[in-house]
């Protein structure tokens, strides 16, 4: 059974360059550091009341690309998936400053461009409030050209509900949802060629005028404040001229 969104994570090529950007950015400190021997992963973990932010920095793979890199799904138990797929089991021991935990996972393998993990905890995390500003994610987005098998492998085979599945006159495509754990996943099949695409990410913000204003202060290019497409919303882009993600702020009113 998938019960969330687990973490996104941002690869980088400087722990200490990506932790000023994004700790400006959330205005936020990292939550934990973790160290992992076996894959040369050393993480620095931003907590939010419905997944985890990571930046990863690997010192094994240096063919990685900077940039969104994958998010990993939560389970409370990986014997309860029937998987008809092909993945592969992995076992990592995270060390914290006073800890270490074991972290059992499925590697699925959705697309050379990004990576798509099922995690299971052998400690549970413990549920977390965020009284920050930006408190939680909204949504992320992924593209594709193969709407039918993101259908297969997030609602068949994993069982996360599939919330919206609508054509777009406007832009000639398909568009799905996926809920899980108070966050969506947002699917744009827009028939462009290449592989699936994690593109971007859509934060909840508790005052969005204030956050504009804040991260305008702090040297971010921001948009003027919107209505969103969804009744009741107001929506900013950010632009990030170092790391390159598209960006959406949303305050639910």
């Amino acid at each position: 059974m998938i019960d969330s969104i687990d973490r996104i994570t941002y690869v980088t090529d400087s722990l200490e360059k990506s932790e000023k950007t994004f700790t400006k950015f959330f205005n936020k400190s990292p939550f934990e550091k973790i160290s992992e021997e076996i894959q040369g992963n050393d993480s620095l973990i931003y907590r939010f009341e419905n997944m985890n932010f990571e930046i990863l920095k690997n010192s094994q793979d240096s063919d990685l690309r900077q940039g969104l890199f994958g998010f990993s799904l939560n389970s409370t138990n990986l014997n309860s998936l029937s998987l008809s797929i092909d993945y592969e089991a992995i076992e990592k021991n995270e060390k914290m400053e006073n800890l270490s935990r074991l972290v059992k996972s499925y590697d699925l393998k959705q697309s050379s461009n990004f990576k798509l993990f099922i995690n299971q905890y052998e400690k549970p995390q413990l549920s977390y409030s965020d009284e920050s500003n930006l408190f939680a994610l909204d949504h992320l987005v992924i593209t594709t050209n193969q709407s039918d098998s993101i259908v297969n492998l997030y609602e068949k085979e994993l069982g996360i509900r599939l919330a919206l599945d609508q054509f777009v006159e406007k832009w000639g495509g398909r568009m799905l949802f996926f809920r899980t754990g108070q966050a969506t996943i947002e699917v744009i099949d827009n028939k462009v060629e290449g592989n699936d695409k994690f593109w971007g990410l859509a934060w909840k913000i508790k005052d969005l005028k204030k956050k504009r204003e804040y991260l305008l202060n702090n040297g971010f290019n921001v948009s003027e404040v919107k209505e969103g497409r969804k009744e009741d919303t107001l929506v900013a882009t950010v632009k990030f001229d170092e790391i390159k993600i598209p960006t959406l702020l949303v305050q639910h009113l």
